[in-house]
């Protein structure tokens, strides 16, 4: 669990099993030996085909936040299993990292941080920081936490900003015509013209490493990219190099395509990059409220309620499935 709240609910209300690890041969022989009737996971933990196999009283499975892309859904829901989730809980938390990143990368914080402990006080000689005023904001998503975004850097630093989105639907619309962003449906436009990009798109199989060389060929060098949603919508190596080019000045990210990343990761060895372990959404008060939602919600479901966070409840009904 994100926060020892919601555990601690867990605990009262349920006879719970804790996995501090990730072992798909130790879950599943669990499964196999004990009566469960649900599961709650957190990355990189996963649910896989074969740990379905073995859910034989499994009514419900919940993530921990927003993605679900560490559970087969559509196995669960042949299967008949509820999955749930917890959308826009943490999309503030995840907002503000975002903005944090931002304003890092532009000043390259982490890099006179590191050079001012180590005494190195003339580091700073011929380094210039960048201005975020009025300069070109890329949202590459427009929902939740993309449009919180937006208003943070529009209206906090009066930032030209344009989103890219693949439908331009009324609501769509009038949220941005509110906020003041120009939507379009050319991804080259954004990556061309912005001075920051950031990503906003969940990981599917067609956003896989979907933002690769031919995107970053388009950058501007005193451009940023920032990544807060998923790891593997970005083509890992082909950032690596296109920063060694210094096609584009800096990247932040909070997220990786394999959590946790490996030691010899490439982002590790580019000062150009600033890491975080994909701490965006769980600030205090958002890991507190995913926590307890996710436990209460479960529960709900487990007794036979309807709850509105059941992931693959129109594809449940479409088979015919109880989805309450």
């Amino acid at each position: 669990m994100y926060h020892p709240d919601g555990e601690k609910l867990l605990n009262r209300l349920a006879n719970v099993t804790k996995f501090a690890d990730f072992n798909e041969k130790e879950i599943i022989h669990f499964l196999k030996n004990h009566s469960v009737e649900g599961i709650i996971l957190r990355a990189p933990a996963q649910i896989t085909p074969a740990i379905l196999d073995a859910c034989k009283n499994v009514k419900a499975i919940s993530g921990a936040g927003v993605g679900l892309d560490n559970i087969d859904v559509a196995y669960a829901t042949e299967k008949g299993i509820k999955v749930l989730h917890a959308p826009k809980l943490n999309s503030q938390a995840t907002a503000e990292h975002t903005v944090s990143l931002i304003l890092a990368t532009m000043k390259n914080l982490v890099a006179f941080h590191q050079e001012t402990k180590q005494g190195n006080y003339n580091y700073r000689d011929g380094k210039y920081t960048l201005e975020v005023h009025k300069k070109k904001l890329g949202l590459i998503g427009f929902g939740t936490i993309a449009q919180k975004v937006a208003k943070i850097m529009k209206l906090g630093f009066d930032m030209d900003v344009t989103a890219y989105v693949r439908t331009i639907k009324p609501e769509r619309q009038e949220n941005a015509d509110t906020i003041g962003v120009e939507l379009t449906k050319s991804m080259e436009k954004v990556f061309r013209e912005s001075d920051v990009i950031s990503l906003h798109i969940p990981l599917t199989d067609e956003t896989y490493e979907l933002i690769d060389r031919k995107y970053f060929n388009l950058m501007k060098q005193s451009a940023v990219l920032i990544n807060t949603s998923r790891g593997g919508i970005i083509h890992e190596k082909d950032l690596a190099d296109a920063l060694k080019k210094k096609q584009f000045l800096r990247a932040g990210m909070d997220v990786f395509s394999i959590e946790p990343p490996s030691p010899n990761h490439p982002f590790f060895e580019l000062e150009e990059v600033i890491v975080t372990p994909h701490i965006g959404g769980i600030s205090e008060e958002a890991a507190k409220t995913t926590s307890t939602v996710i436990v209460e919600n479960l529960l709900k479901v487990l007794n036979g309620d309807r709850v509105p966070t059941i992931a693959n409840e129109k594809q449940l009904i479409m088979k015919g499935m109880d989805a309450f």
